[in-house]
């Protein structure tokens, strides 16, 4: 199967700051980590991104290799904010202490010009 033509997120801005959202079925299967992380960083170099926003709005189950490959991006100088995590992504988040790496916001701190 070529993982690289599927597409395994969605892009809904793209600039200075990038929004896009995940496929869930994707976040569970490590399969897709490589495929995921390279199309990523294509996009993030070819739109000049400073901030990628990952709206996690309707992801269940997601697998730690998805956070492996944010931390990664944070590490490269992009700043990386979640929106929309679900109760059990946020205990994980704060237990791991990624909520200290990644940005993690919550529809509470959320604004209409935030999309």
């Amino acid at each position: 199967m070529d993982l690289s033509s599927t597409e395994l997120f969605h892009v809904y801005q793209t600039g200075r700051m990038t929004v896009i959202g995940f496929e869930g079925r994707h976040l569970e299967d490590p399969l897709y980590a490589e495929s995921i992380r390279t199309q990523l960083l294509g996009m993030i170099s070819r739109h000049d991104c400073e901030v990628l926003v990952v709206d996690l709005a309707n992801v269940g189950i997601i697998s730690s290799w998805v956070f492996g490959v944010l931390t990664a991006i944070k590490q490269n100088g992009i700043d990386v904010e979640l929106y929309h995590p679900s109760t059990e992504m946020q205990e994980v988040l704060d237990v791991t202490n990624l909520s200290s790496i990644l940005h993690v916001r919550d529809s509470g701190e959320m604004d209409a010009h935030d999309f």
